[in-house]
C-alpha cells in the first residue's frame, strides 16, 4: 500500500478545481479547455474527499492517538491557512473593501479557526463576491477530521449505522444537485459536509475492504478510465435524464478509477513530483488570483485564463518550497524526539 500516486492525484485534483474555476469566473466560453470539458471528468472536490476518507482512515488506524492525530492534521492545514488569510486581507485592504469593525473581526476569526463557510455583505462586491469562496471544503474537510474517530466507533458498534449515515448523505446529495440552491437553506447545506458524508465513507470504505478490491482495481487503472469516459459519453449522448440508478454507477466507476489510478503506475508519482507538494497551494491561493483579475476586469479572454493558471501555480511553487516545506519537515523533526 505505501507506493500509490495519491500525492499526483491530489495534484491532479487541485488542477481540476483551477481549471473549472477559472473558466467560470473568468467568463471563458470557448476554446480548446471548453470544449473538451476536461474538468466534467475530473471533479476535483470528490476526488480530495473520497481521498480524505482512505488516507484519513489509514493514518487513523494506525496511531488512533488522538492528540498526535489531530496535531498532525492543523500543522497541515492551519499555516498555509493563516498566510492566504494574511494575503485576503492585504488585497482586500488595497482595494478599499475593510472596514475595521466587529463583522470584519469575526470574519478574519472564523477563516482563521474551522468556520471558512462565514462571508460578510461588506465584500459581496469584491472579485466574485466572496474573497476565497474555496476555503468552505477546508469546513468540510475539518469536519471529517473531527468524525473520522466517531465514525470508527459507530463502525466497530454497528456497520448498519454507518449505511444509514451514508444513504442519508447520498440522498441529500442527490436533492443537492438536483435542486434550484435558491433558498438560504439550501445553499448552506451545500457547503456543509450532509451531502457529502458518503463520499469520505466510500473512502474508508476502500481502506477497510483494501485487501478484497485491490484485486478489481489494482493495476487496471487504463480500463476503468476507458469504462467511466465511455459510460459517461454515452449517458450524455443518449440524454439520460438523472436518477438513482445512474448516480449509483457513476459513483461506482468513479471511486474504483480513482482508487486504480492511485494503485497504478505506483512509481508515476514519485518519478513526476520527486517529493514536492504543490496541490495545497494551487487549492488555497487559487481564488485569489482569480478575484483579483476579476476586480480588475481582467477576464473574458483566454490570455487571463493562462496568466491565472500561471501564477497560481508559481505562487503554490514558492508557498511549498519557502512555507510548507519547512513546516512539514519541523513537523517530522519534532515528532521523531517525542
Amino acid at each position: 500500500m505505501r507506493n500509490n500516486n495519491f500525492a499526483l492525484l491530489r495534484h491532479l485534483a487541485a488542477i481540476g478545481v483551477l481549471l473549472r474555476h477559472s473558466i467560470h469566473h473568468l467568463n471563458i466560453n470557448s476554446g480548446w479547455i471548453v470544449d473538451l470539458n476536461i474538468t466534467k471528468y475530473l471533479p476535483g472536490v470528490s476526488v480530495f474527499f473520497i481521498m480524505s476518507g482512505f488516507l484519513l482512515a489509514l493514518t487513523y488506524n494506525k496511531n488512533p492517538n488522538l492528540q498526535h492525530y489531530s496535531k498532525n492534521r492543523m500543522v497541515r492545514i492551519f499555516p498555509v491557512l493563516w498566510i492566504s488569510l494574511f494575503i485576503s486581507v492585504l488585497t482586500l485592504y488595497y482595494f478599499g473593501f475593510v472596514e475595521f469593525n466587529t463583522k470584519f473581526f469575526s470574519w478574519v476569526l472564523s477563516q482563521a479557526t474551522i468556520v471558512q463557510i462565514y462571508n460578510i455583505e461588506m465584500f459581496r462586491d469584491f472579485g466574485v463576491g466572496v474573497p476565497n469562496g474555496s476555503l468552505w471544503t477546508i469546513f468540510v474537510l475539518l469536519t471529517f477530521y473531527i468524525l473520522l474517530p466517531i465514525l470508527f466507533l459507530i463502525y466497530r458498534k454497528s456497520i448498519w449505522m454507518i449505511i444509514v449515515l451514508f444513504c442519508v448523505s447520498f440522498f441529500f446529495w442527490i436533492y443537492d444537485q438536483t435542486n434550484s440552491t435558491t433558498l438560504f437553506i439550501d445553499k448552506l447545506l451545500h457547503i456543509t459536509i450532509i451531502p457529502y458524508l458518503f463520499i469520505f465513507i466510500i473512502g474508508m470504505g476502500f481502506y477497510k475492504y483494501f485487501n478484497y478490491l485491490k484485486k478489481i482495481f489494482e493495476d487496471k487503472f487504463l480500463f476503468w478510465l476507458m469504462i467511466f469516459i465511455i459510460t459517461e459519453f454515452v449517458t450524455d449522448y443518449l440524454k439520460y435524464e438523472p436518477s438513482i440508478l445512474l448516480y449509483i454507477l457513476r459513483w461506482i466507476l468513479f471511486s474504483f478509477m480513482v482508487f486504480s489510478f492511485s494503485f497504478s503506475f505506483k512509481h508515476l508519482s514519485n518519478l513526476i513530483l520527486k517529493g514536492k507538494d504543490y496541490s495545497y497551494g494551487i487549492y488555497i491561493y487559487h481564488m485569489l488570483v482569480i478575484n483579483v483579475f476579476v476586480q480588475l476586469d481582467l477576464y473574458g479572454e483566454m490570455k487571463y485564463f493562462y496568466y491565472t493558471i500561471l501564477m497560481t501555480i508559481f505562487i503554490s511553487i514558492l508557498s511549498w518550497h519557502f512555507i510548507e516545506k519547512p513546516i512539514v519537515l519541523w513537523s517530522k523533526h519534532k515528532n521523531s524526539k517525542n
